[in-house]
């Protein structure tokens, strides 16, 4: 922190405050919270996985906890409900938390209980973006894109060069559910430096 511009004491101008705990809307609040809840949770037992930092498992004998933390939300899933409710507690008693219920939607996936698990889809996700790229009324094609087929930066450029890549970004995404896409997106991410229209 420092002190504010035209307010700044000439008696002491290093002086700033001293937080014990971080203040919702400055950039490093975020940052400090995530420190906060994983060095608690590693001091508890779990460790941190090395594919994904947000990601943290605890096994104890036979019993696992899985905790996938982003921002401010958090997933919860385990093996024994009495090992996780125990660990529920524990948290209470450090942090502020709101139960939301089993898990239906997150960072858009949606997911479905099914008798032999999750089934995770991305059909709100897909749809808002035909939505934004003005595409929710083009005709169905049954394959994406022919594999033979080739770009060329000639034509003309595309306009809005923020847009595609906005959209190349979400598309990227999508392929966590829609691997069938990977092809496709991968080939019009090849054409950041001369959009044309044709690759929209």
């Amino acid at each position: 922190m420092e002190q504010p511009p035209r307010y700044v004491d000439p008696h002491f101008p290093q002086h700033v405050c001293k937080l014990k705990k971080a203040l919702c809307g400055l950039k490093q609040a975020l940052r400090a919270l995530f420190q906060q809840f994983s060095s608690f949770i590693l001091k508890v037992g779990f460790s941190c996985s090395r594919a994904d930092t947000s990601l943290f498992v605890l096994h104890r004998q036979q019993h696992i906890i899985y905790i996938l933390l982003y921002v401010d939300d958090i997933i919860l899933t385990r093996n024994n409900n009495y090992f996780l409710n125990n660990f529920i507690r524990q948290l209470h008693s450090e942090f502020t938390i709101k139960d939301l219920g089993s898990l239906s939607y997150f960072l858009g996936l949606e997911a479905t209980s099914t008798s032999a698990g999750l089934f995770l889809s991305q059909t709100k996700y897909a749809r808002d973006i035909l939505t934004w790229a003005q595409l929710l009324d083009c005709k169905l094609v049954s394959t994406l894109m022919v594999v033979v087929q080739y770009l060329f930066s000639a034509g003309s450029l595309f306009a809005d060069i923020t847009l595609y890549r906005s959209l190349v970004g979400a598309l990227q995404y999508l392929t966590i559910t829609h691997p069938d896409l990977t092809h496709s997106v991968n080939l019009v991410n090849q054409y950041f430096h001369v959009l044309t229209d044709e690759h929209f």
